[in-house]
């Protein structure tokens, strides 16, 4: 009789075409909280799911502060890929994966040697900064150096909007980009 994992392994060995699809799951073992769990972001601290919704961001300077602060403290910046990140860059490699569509922002896949081009972060990314009104993308270190120099509000370099990391938060529609890329 097949175990669990023989069953996966057939089915990855015999695939015609292999899709993976991530969430917080995978990123647990290397350090970075769920949101939902015994331990996850919002259960330990509830307040800091009204720094996830996009109404409560735009609309409240005090919000944004909090939230740029969490970024400066962020798991990710420090968070090193583990064995399931490896495993999924190995299939890659070894010419198996046609694409890995993550729920994840760290940039973890990406860091264990996942290509960028395969992978699809449908909740965007942590490592970037986006203008609420312009539209433009930012680096996000060079916007954190910025938050530790003093600034607790960052405002956009080309038009003084509103940053924001480059994610999804709620009450914002997915990109329909990003939703066309991880259909095909």
């Amino acid at each position: 009789m097949l175990t669990h994992l023989d069953r996966a392994r057939h089915l990855v060995d015999h695939a015609s075409r292999l899709v993976v699809l991530t969430g917080a799951g995978i990123s647990t073992d290397s350090g970075i909280p769920d949101f939902r769990g015994p331990k996850g972001v919002w259960t330990l601290n509830p307040k800091a799911e009204r720094m996830s919704d996009i109404r409560h961001y735009v609309s409240d300077p005090e919000v944004r502060r909090l939230s740029w602060q969490s970024r400066l403290a962020h798991p990710a910046w420090t968070a090193e890929p583990n064995e399931g990140h490896r495993a999924l860059a190995a299939l890659e490699r070894r010419g198996r994966l046609n694409a890995l569509i993550t729920q994840n922002i760290d940039g973890l896949h990406q860091r264990a040697g996942s290509s960028p081009e395969r992978v699809v972060e449908v909740h965007g990314t942590l490592h970037r900064a986006v203008c609420l009104s312009c539209g433009i993308r930012i680096p996000m270190p060079a916007v954190l150096v910025r938050v530790r120099a003093g600034e607790e509000d960052p405002a956009c370099p080309a038009c003084e909007g509103i940053l924001k990391s480059d994610t999804i938060s709620f009450g914002q529609p997915l990109v329909p980009q990003v939703i066309e890329r991880a259909v095909q």
